[in-house]
């Protein structure tokens, strides 16, 4: 099954394993990083927590009304399709929550605003929700 976001409803709120669920995945594990890319699909998705737990690494995230600022990952993980979005068919998609172990509200479709790249340190991107 493909990820779709047919049923899935901006303001809700979602927790990994419904998410893994309504996408036929077999456990919340294939979408437990920061940045998803789901296989054979235009798609990037954006798991943002403001609050996380103190072993995490600690990004810097804020969501003030529709703007988000985010550090991607310190990997670097699908940096460049997020650049290359506006241009391309690729869709972000960012559910974001205040702190971990809540669920994910849907903030929706996201465009890249403008980003800072950085190669030894997280890059910083301003989201702005369509």
């Amino acid at each position: 099954m493909a990820v779709t976001f047919k049923n899935i409803v901006v303001g809700r709120e979602y927790s990994r394993p419904d998410l893994a669920d309504i996408w036929g995945y077999k456990g919340y594990q294939a979408i437990a990083r920061g940045v998803v890319t789901p296989r054979d699909s235009n798609i990037i998705i954006l798991f943002v927590t403001e609050v996380k737990q103190d072993f995490q690494e600690q990004y810097q995230d804020q969501l003030d009304g529709k703007i988000l600022k985010w550090e991607g990952p310190t990997d670097h993980f699908a940096e460049k399709r997020m650049i290359n979005a506006n241009k391309s068919t690729d869709q972000i998609h960012v559910f974001h929550r205040i702190r971990h172990h809540t669920d994910f509200r849907y903030l929706g479709l996201v465009h890249v605003e403008s980003y800072k790249l950085f190669s030894n340190k997280p890059s910083r991107f301003i989201l702005n929700a369509k």
